[in-house]
């Protein structure tokens, strides 16, 4: 027996440890081969049927092909049943045409977890995918079942060689996973390709709508002004008019305050949106920045505490924004929108999770979202803008500080507060493709996150 025997430094450029895992795979399939003792002739038939499988686009040329190489290399008739979206085995293909003499009934016999068996003389092989992967809809069948290889008995009998046929069945498995996992993603992709454009069609274009009526509904409060002030140089001295100017004048501020509160949701809203759902994204199938160059403080910073202020007053939680950039603007080239999302993300977190300090004496919770520049934190002359959001409560447990960056992770501490275990991985996301560092703190009577992304340079 030929082992493999590569040279040690063959493992420079590799990781190690899968390319370990490969060389045992490798070590253990010759051995089987020759435990197989397959002849010249099957040994061809396997390259043709997997070369062609490479070469053919469709599943039902796969099909083709697994009994005509059958057929071609061994005069073996056989038949090929495939699991439909309901589970059912539906014949796909026969070697002797449509008047193939095998009952799907019979072949459902064989059960998802069987290995070859012999039902009415016939050779009944399970045709499986990759159980590590995904199941497609096409293969509904527990075990990954796709679908049952047939081989019809000649004279009367099922043909010998069984092992043969077995490990036939096999590589058809795998091959058509491959191939109905093609098709999924690509049904995918279409699908991807036109929700973008109803994106566009249906959300991006209909929110421009919304801005006009936004400026038409200024407007209109800004002539209410106008006519109030006009009222005010030329009511005449009457208590029931000067009860009616009141009201109307209580009635306008409480208006005007809505309205900016409302605009002021609707602009991030709106951000939000066109920058998560921009159609590059998706054409590429990551992040892609658009890049601007703008004051973190008061183009992120500023508007997200304040978009966030009544959240943190509805539980009684006091927010406090401090900024020490030396009195020059802390200007970074990033994202605009991408960025507002980060710390959108760690705001939200904060509103959730603020908790009394413990070594407090009174029961206060309170965020700080703290805006600094860092001198030289990305080499010499590259200064860093740090966003820090600290939150009072009790500290994250030791075990979950290293996962906290990682998908779909939640801590012990959620205390049943909603959420995806996606923000944190977002905002790490999003920071690495600025070339920016994200962290986490424990600090005195709380908890305190951040990022850090690089300033703008001369060039």
């Amino acid at each position: 027996m030929n082992t493999m025997n590569l040279p040690r430094d063959a493992e420079v450029n590799c990781d190690k440890q899968h390319f370990e895992h490969v060389r045992q795979r490798i070590d253990s399939k010759m051995r089987d081969y020759e435990r197989y003792g397959f002849s010249t002739h099957q040994t061809r038939a396997f390259n043709v049927f997997f070369d062609l499988a490479q070469e053919f686009e469709t599943v039902e040329e796969v099909y083709s092909l697994a009994v005509l190489v059958l057929k071609s290399f061994f005069a073996v008739e056989s038949a090929l049943f495939i699991a439909d979206s309901a589970g059912k085995l539906v014949l796909r293909c026969c070697s002797q045409g449509p008047a193939c003499g095998v009952n799907a009934a019979d072949v459902d016999q064989l059960s998802p977890d069987d290995g070859p068996r012999v039902i009415k003389n016939h050779l009944c092989l399970p045709v499986r995918g990759k159980t590590s992967a995904s199941p497609t809809p096409s293969s509904p069948l527990a075990g990954g079942r796709l679908g049952v290889l047939v081989i019809l008995p000649a004279d009367g009998a099922p043909p010998p060689e069984q092992l043969y046929y077995e490990k036939f069945a096999n590589r058809l498995g795998f091959q058509l996973h491959n191939k109905l996992l093609f098709m999924k993603n690509s049904e995918h992709i279409r699908f991807i390709n036109s929700l973008v454009h109803d994106i566009g069609h249906n959300v991006i274009v209909p929110n421009m709508y919304f801005k006009l009526l936004f400026r038409q509904l200024d407007g209109k409060i800004h002539a209410l002004s106008e006519a109030l002030n006009e009222m005010a140089g030329q009511r005449m001295a009457g208590s029931g008019q000067s009860d009616a100017f009141r009201k109307l004048s209580y009635v306008h501020d409480r208006l005007s305050e809505q309205y900016k509160e409302i605009y002021r949701h609707f602009q991030q809203t709106s951000l939000f949106l066109e920058t998560l759902l921009r159609q590059s994204h998706f054409e590429k199938g990551h992040y892609v920045l658009q890049r601007t160059l703008f004051d973190l403080h008061s183009r992120i910073v500023t508007p997200q505490v304040e978009r966030f202020r009544s959240r943190f007053g509805e539980k009684d939680i006091a927010i406090f924004q401090e900024a020490e950039t030396g009195g020059t603007p802390l200007m970074i080239p990033a994202d605009m929108g991408l960025i507002s999302q980060v710390l959108a993300n760690l705001l939200s977190n904060a509103v959730k999770y603020a908790r009394p300090p413990q070594a407090a004496d009174r029961p206060a919770r309170y965020v700080r979202c703290r805006v600094s520049r860092v001198p030289d934190h990305f080499g010499p002359g590259k200064d860093g803008a740090r966003v820090d959001v600290f939150t009072t409560g009790p500290a994250i447990g030791a075990s979950d500080v290293p996962n906290l960056f990682t998908a779909d992770f939640r801590g012990n501490n959620t205390d049943h507060e909603y959420g995806t275990g996606h923000g944190l991985f977002f905002v790490r996301e999003i920071v690495d493709l600025h070339d920016g560092e994200t962290g986490y703190e424990p600090w005195p009577d709380g908890n305190n996150f951040y990022f850090i992304l690089p300033c703008a340079t001369a060039d």
